[in-house]
């Protein structure tokens, strides 16, 4: 009888977000196969997971599918594990969830973390969907094309970047971005995450560009004339502000910008709808 091939979410930093179940799946399976063996052995050292692996990366997919869906098979069950995240999404094992679908193989995903997820979580967008770009051509007329449609997009969109890009990247959507919201994460969940908002990202990037980036592009905002804030969205302005800016490493000037794209207000009239109703507060409890 044929085993299982597993898509398995693992952690895109910090390793307590593996999920109970992944980790059960992981010590489960007859064998993981993993982008990085090196990377891996560590989430599994710390689980105290024993397991062999096997190495499946973007330059030996084609070769090393067809083998593993012969072990599954044969009966093997298989967890397919990549860097970070979920495979299959800017990452290998679509080459793999193919080959084993064809061979009539049931593939199961054990759902987990997921960056493009965890970034759009964070944005403050209310928009009902939102398109993943992967990354950005790093040349050339592709790259050109690659922004203009992404300036074109009517909804909100995430891609990701190398650290050895990002700034470069940044430039270009300052050019082909100007009038959209810029939200860049780096190393989501991990030890040096930070969180910067446009238009300030030349003068708040104080930081060596290493790790991760997740970059959300938020198109500007329709609205023709400002919209009216009244007491109650001044009230949901309060509120929203002071819990962002309790939380670690977001400041004022952050927190004004994300409650500004959460109630579709500008800045600035986010900025007065706080001060309003911090008035309104003290004038009610004199």
């Amino acid at each position: 009888m044929p085993g299982t091939l597993f898509i398995v979410a693992t952690p895109i930093g910090n390793l307590e977000d593996l999920t109970f179940r992944a980790k059960r799946i992981l010590g489960e399976v007859d064998l993981i196969a993993a982008e990085d063996t090196r990377r891996t052995s560590k989430l599994l050292a710390h689980y105290e997971i024993r397991k062999p692996m096997v190495s499946l990366r973007e330059h030996n997919e084609v070769r090393e599918s067809p083998r593993l869906v012969a072990r599954i098979l044969a009966g093997e069950s298989i967890a397919l594990v990549t860097d970070a995240g979920t495979p299959g999404i800017a990452d290998p094992g679509a080459r793999l969830v193919r080959a084993a679908r064809s061979s009539g193989i049931a593939v199961v995903p054990i759902p987990g973390p997921s960056a493009v997820t965890a970034a759009m979580s964070i944005s403050g967008s209310e928009a009902p969907e939102f398109s993943f770009f992967g990354f950005p051509p790093p040349k050339g007329t592709e790259r050109e094309t690659w922004f203009k449609r992404l300036a074109s997009t009517p909804h909100p969109s995430v891609f990701f970047e190398a650290p050895h890009r990002i700034e470069r990247t940044l430039s270009d959507c300052e050019i082909y971005l100007a009038k959209q919201q810029i939200i860049v994460s780096r190393e989501l969940t991990k030890l040096n995450e930070i969180l910067v908002v446009s238009p300030n990202i030349g003068k708040t990037w104080d930081v060596k560009p290493i790790g991760e980036f997740v970059v959300v592009v938020i198109p500007e905002v329709e609205t023709g004339d400002r919209k009216a804030v009244t007491e109650e969205i001044q009230s949901q302005a309060l509120k929203l502000f002071s819990l962002l800016a309790s939380a670690p490493g977001i400041s004022e000037d952050l927190a004004i910008e994300l409650t500004a794209l959460k109630l579709a207000l500008t800045p600035t009239d986010a900025r007065k709808a706080v001060k309003k109703a911090k008035i309104l507060v003290k004038q009610q409890n004199r």
